[in-house]
């Protein structure tokens, strides 16, 4: 395992801050699939659309 103090790379968690980004792999919200509301993310990859539902990303 990589020694986050010696390793060149250790200091992203202050640079992801600094530029005021996420590290989560999901955003906040997607367009629905079926009529592109937007639709607010409930748990890691599922998603709630008003009209149809809860819906999950795939991986592609």
């Amino acid at each position: 395992m990589t020694d986050d103090r010696r390793s060149p790379s250790g200091g992203w968690r202050e640079v992801y801050a600094e530029m005021g980004v996420s590290t989560a792999h999901e955003p906040d919200s997607l367009g629905c699939p079926d009529c592109g509301d937007d639709c607010p993310r409930l748990r890691t990859a599922t998603y709630w659309c008003p009209t149809h539902g809860t819906w999950r990303v795939a991986a592609g």
